[in-house]
């Protein structure tokens, strides 16, 4: 069984409960080959029980997201403190020497706590977002030493769930009170790509280079009472390509490119693959 970095089907009759649309088939969309009921041929590995195996943090503190940069494995979450309005982000880094655990440097107090990474090389961008305040913390030694620096968007509720390196830039991905949301750039140089109704919720990078993302919006009936979640994917490759993928029962979870070149898109219950 293959594994996946992550991130019950229900029957139509128990999907028509007040306030909630039944879900709908799973759909193929930009080359995704839809799979009903296969996603249990991948299994996922969830990052935070991997940070805890890995790491073993202490108390206080919480596993979120996990990269290798090199032979280094590198594991971001925070530390809270009890009776106060802040927290510290954390970074667990191990190798040849051990495992250390690094409090990443801030500019503003805050509840900040990172959301995605990723890593390219000795290469490494960490993010985090407070309201519409957002941070990110880049590496060039493998997480042995870091620096803050912030990502102006002119948005509201901003959140990243995603880290990407496509094209030899940093790619974030997530969404805002607006809407899907796409930032890419390096540290203090960064452009924002607004993508419509949605969010981003991870992603992988093709083949050929270009980034893959998946996520949901909401769907309303025409009367505004009642919605349901719909399965979204975007590919940027000569711009942003958005394709809808149905509203069935369970949510999108991961997604990768196997070695082969396809690339898989795996829900709680389906599938979709797009070959090479």
């Amino acid at each position: 069984m293959r594994k996946l970095w992550g991130v019950l089907a229900l029957s139509l009759l128990a999907a028509c409960v007040p306030g909630q649309l039944p879900p709908s088939e799973a759909k193929s969309a930009l080359g995704f080959a839809a799979r009903p009921g296969e996603a249990n041929a991948f299994g996922v590995q969830d990052p935070v029980a991997e940070i805890q195996r890995l790491f073993r943090p202490g108390p206080g503190r919480t596993g979120v997201a996990l990269t290798r940069a090199g032979r280094t494995a590198i594991g971001v979450g925070f530390r809270e403190f009890p009776g106060e309005s802040r927290s510290d982000p954390i970074a667990w880094v191990s190798g040849d020497g051990g495992t250390r655990e690094i409090v990443l440097p801030q500019d503003r107090p805050g509840h900040w706590a990172p959301t995605a990474i990723a890593a390219d090389g000795e290469r490494v961008l960490v993010t985090a977002a407070l309201g519409g305040d957002v941070r990110v913390w880049a590496s060039g030694d493998a997480g042995a030493t870091w620096t803050v620096s912030q990502v102006l968007v002119r948005a509201s509720d901003v959140w990243f769930s995603t880290a990407l390196r496509v094209g030899g830039k940093w790619l974030l991905a997530g969404g805002s009170a607006a809407g899907a949301l796409v930032v890419t750039g390096e540290p203090d140089a960064w452009e924002i790509a607004p993508l419509g109704d949605g969010r981003i919720l991870g992603g992988t990078v093709g083949k050929a280079g270009e980034p893959v993302l998946f996520g949901d919006r909401v769907e309303w009936n025409r009367g505004k009472t009642s919605n349901r979640s719909c399965s979204v994917v975007w590919v940027g490759q000569g711009g942003w390509q958005r394709g809808e993928l149905g509203c069935p029962a369970g949510r999108l979870t991961a997604a990768m490119t196997l070695d082969d070149g396809r690339v898989v898109l795996k829900g709680d219950r389906d599938l979709w693959v797009r070959p090479s």
